[in-house]
């Protein structure tokens, strides 16, 4: 009996076995089938299985991205349990954990890995580019709390940022771009109808930090039509148009701000309004600020610099508007976003130092005029004097506002990248203070405990001075504070070697603080120092790998600052009251202090309609961002489908060399038809066709109608096989089967190996045996269909096999596919009625020879894997026979 209906039977065996035992699982030692076959229970163990107690079908399916089944279980309402906080103190978490640690963290990590496949975010959620954004943000969070498993949280975490991305691909229009970005997720928000069209998702998308889903093509595309809007062709213009475009209308930025405050509605005040006229009229008011700090710096008001308590000059008190401006824009960035918000920006917590160094610095110059009036030598003013220390902040101040300008260097293509670079890089050195300020300590504590006996009076020193800072250095490391001086600049090798030594003859604790100076000096330049040159390096080579991402994402912010409503007119401007100041400061005091009474209630009923309004639309708005939604998932799933495929390995080139060999085949038939004798060839329309011998000694001439028989035979190892059992019922139809035989030998020589992959595939035809059906099966012919072979052909086969005699296991038995005609008498008796009918139903397929072999390229396409599979099964000493009648 074959292996493979062994197989079968034993699988079926195994079935009826759990059907009557109504077991989930086989928990005996072996269950014994028959004498042959056992299943140990070492494969039955849930240790051995191959996925943990916790994976349910829907989580593997997901694990897999497998969207077939994840829409299958989600229909059925399979869902997957959301898991706790990892900071959630709750007693199941707890008590898992207890329990088994490990085991907690791993079925977190298996749940976390299902909900980022990014079919089952398309299935189940409403808004899937909301979850995306949620999730990755969480699993980045996750990755920072468990580090144990930070890898696969990161990339799980980019796999959802990806997702979100590459759903972004697939709008097509401005329209679904627009809807998309200016949809809120907060119902109570979006109810007002100002605060619609603001990007309120690309907002989102900054907040959680999804770099890839705004440095999306589409997406800016549709920011920069924003940007430059009321510049039609911008980024055509040449680069001198466009600088002296802005250079002129940073010059009007006074009149332009004059004309907002005095008509908000007008032209000039609508054109204002534009972001990128916003950023102009803003980077130009910044440039004059800077230009008068400038002129501060360079005294060009003379004034005399002994008065203790000056008064303020001409260009301070035209600074001073510049800080006032700039401390109210702050606050109402601060109102506006929230604290939170607001401190989560470097540039925001530099503006913060900046004002309040400023600040700092009026406070201390009012001071200083209101206590000190006279005239004083500066060099006998104390150090703590309100005048110097207001100096001193003010020239850091100066520095700071310097380096403020740096942030405007991101809506340029070559310098946003460098910027980005230069603010990583800080953060590298931040790092490394706090390894070398450990290091710092740990000596400059040595050094002073060892030279604190050996401190000197500055009176013993030349020229009375002491310290490093002399002409001779001395006392280097006679106290803690001076230690850590003298260990830092020596960084820099302005610190000589003869600060070690002492004026006694202690020539030990000499040599031992010079070894500690070197080892020192060793430790921080040679280690810490290039330790941080590959730690900036390595920062600046991540942005550069990336550097595309990381600028559009860094100028995105930027832009959308002056996106909003508000901080239309930039300092000193913005800190004169407007008409429509007075007016919002009107209603409100109106509001709150004098409240009308409303007896018939029109009041209530004019804001019960317009919220009516309000919701309406934003229930319209809504519907068409799902509607939207939906068209993108579609095309996302149809990419993906089309992405699969592609990367199964199906190639033009695969097509061309499959096409090759079809060629190949048909030209060894046509030569191997070509080199016959017996040429002559006649086909029959009807259902049934009537072979002839086709002889030299036949002189007979009937209305039989004649037909071809071509046999190949592949050589015999053992004895020799008799023909195929149908071949054998029709004597009269082609000839004596030892003709057969003998022109199958003659064309041996013929056979190539395409004719031996299609002897293959009838053979594997032939010993299987498949379950009747009644569909049509498509065969070698184009669009004819004929029914799939009857049990009764493959019993008469069988039973005319066993009546021939002993023959090998690879003949080949053409009985299923054979085409020949009905034969009559007692010969075609024979032949069951089951048979005949495959006959005729097959026998339209032979309309024509040209026909057959053009229909070859059909048989390969379908048929080429299974000849591939049959070759490796091909023995050098097993013994074929194919007869093919044509």
């Amino acid at each position: 009996q074959p292996l493979g209906l062994d197989l079968v039977a034993w699988s079926l065996k195994l079935l009826v076995v759990f059907s009557l035992s109504n077991i989930p699982a086989v928990s005996t030692a072996h269950l014994e089938l028959n004498t042959c076959y056992h299943v140990p229970t070492l494969m039955m163990d849930t240790q051995f299985s191959e996925f943990t107690p916790d994976i349910t079908p829907i989580m593997l399916a997901a694990h897999t991205n497998n969207y077939e089944i994840i829409k299958l279980l989600v229909q059925k309402r399979v869902t997957i349990p959301r898991p706790h906080q990892i900071r959630c103190n709750c007693v199941e978490c707890v008590s898992s954990s207890e329990v088994d640690s490990l085991r907690h963290s791993r079925s977190r990590l298996n749940i976390y890995k299902a909900l980022a496949s990014p079919s089952l975010i398309a299935l189940s959620s409403e808004d899937p580019i909301l979850t995306a954004f949620r999730l990755g943000w969480e699993l980045k969070e996750l990755s920072k709390v468990e580090n144990e498993f930070k890898a696969e949280y990161e990339e799980l975490s980019q796999q959802c940022k990806l997702f979100a991305k590459d759903l972004l691909d697939q709008a097509r229009s401005s329209r679904e771009l627009e809807i998309i970005l200016n949809h809120r997720d907060d119902h109570s928000e979006e109810l007002d109808p100002q605060k619609y069209h603001d990007l309120a998702k690309l907002k989102v998308a900054i907040k959680y930090h999804q770099k890839e889903f705004v440095a999306q093509p589409n997406c800016q595309q549709l920011l920069a039509t924003l940007w430059y809007d009321g510049f039609p062709g911008w980024r055509r213009k040449h680069w001198v148009v466009k600088l002296l475009t802005c250079m002129t209308i940073g010059f009007l930025f006074p009149m332009l701000s004059i004309a907002y405050l005095i008509s908000p509605r007008s032209n000039l005040g609508l054109f204002i309004k534009k972001p990128f006229i916003k950023f102009i009229c803003h980077t130009a008011s910044y440039l004059t600020f800077l230009f008068m700090l400038l002129l501060a710096s360079q005294h060009i008001v003379r004034t005399d610099l002994h008065v203790q308590g000056p008064p303020p000059t001409v260009v301070e008190w035209m600074i001073l508007p510049w800080v006032l401006g700039f401390i109210w824009g702050e606050i109402k960035e601060m109102w506006d976003g929230g604290f939170t918000e607001y401190i989560h920006d470097w540039w925001n917590l530099m503006d913060f130092a900046m004002n309040s160094l400023y600040l700092a610095t009026i406070s201390l110059k009012i001071v200083a005029y209101v206590k000190y009036n006279g005239s004083r030598p500066r060099e006998e003013w104390e150090m703590w004097h309100p005048t110097l220390i207001a100096e001193a902040l003010f020239a850091i101040s100066n520095i700071l506002s310097s380096l403020r300008l740096i942030s405007l260097f991101t809506a340029n293509s070559h310098l946003g990248p460098l910027q980005i670079s230069l603010g990583r890089m800080l953060l590298d050195i931040l790092k490394f203070l706090f390894i070398y300020c450990l290091v710092l300590l740990a000596f400059a504590n040595g050094l002073n405990q060892l030279y604190f006996y050996y401190e000197t009076r500055a009176i013993d020193e030349p020229n009375n001075c002491k310290g490093i800072r002399c002409e001779k250095q001395n006392n280097a490391f006679s106290t803690l504070f001076e230690t850590l001086q003298s260990l830092f600049w020596s960084v820099f090798g302005l610190l000589n070697l003869y600060v070690t030594n002492v004026k006694a003859r202690h020539e030990f604790t000499e040599f031992v603080g010079a070894t500690m100076f070197g080892t020192y000096n060793v430790i921080s330049l040679v280690v810490l120092l290039n330790m941080l040159i590959a730690m900036m390096n390595n920062s600046y080579q991540l942005i550069a790998d990336h550097a595309d991402i990381e600028w559009k994402f860094a100028r995105t912010k930027l832009w959308m600052s002056y996106f909003d409503e508000g901080g239309t007119l930039p300092p000193p401007f913005n800190i004169i009251p407007s008409p429509k100041s007075f007016l919002y400061l009107g209603n409100w005091f109106n509001n709150t202090f004098c409240p009308k009474r409303d007896p018939d209630g029109r009041r209530r009923r004019h804001n019960l309609r317009s919220f009516t309004e309000r919701h309406a639309d934003s229930l319209i708005q809504n519907q068409h961002y799902q509607e939207v939604i939906r068209n993108l998932v579609k095309r996302y799933v149809a990419a993906m489908i089309r992405n699969s495929k592609t990367n199964e390995g199906l190639t033009e080139e695969n097509f061309k060399e499959l096409k090759q060999d079809i060629s190949s085949f048909r030209y060894e038939v046509l030569d191997l038809l070509g080199n016959r004798k017996h040429s002559r060839r006649s086909f029959s329309t009807s259902s049934t066709e009537f072979f002839q011998r086709d002889d030299t000694n036949d002189g007979s001439s009937g209305a039989r109608a004649k037909s071809k028989s071509v046999s190949f035979n592949l050589g015999c190892k053992k004895k020799a096989c008799h023909g195929p059992p149908l071949i054998r019922t029709m004597p009269r139809a082609g000839g004596a089967q030892g003709k057969s035989k003998a022109e199958s030998s003659s064309k041996r020589s013929f056979m190539g190996p395409s004719l031996k992959k299609l002897g293959l595939l009838f053979s594997k035809f032939n010993g299987h045996k498949s379950e009747p059906s009644s569909e049509p099966m498509y065969t070698i012919s184009d669009g004819i269909a004929q029914q799939h072979y009857m049990w009764q052909d493959i019993r008469y086969s069988q039973m005319e096999k066993g009546k021939a005699g002993a023959c090998s296991q690879s003949e080949i038995n053409l009985s299923e596919v054979e085409l020949g005609e009905v034969r009559g008498g007692a010969e075609s008796s024979e032949c069951p009625l089951a048979c005949a009918s495959s006959l005729r139903c097959a026998s339209s397929i032979c309309s024509s020879n040209s026909k057959l072999l053009d229909s070859s390229e059909d048989v390969f396409e379908t048929w080429g894997e299974a000849c591939d599979l049959l070759m490796h099964k091909w023995g050098d000493g097993q013994e074929e026979q194919v007869t093919t009648r044509l």
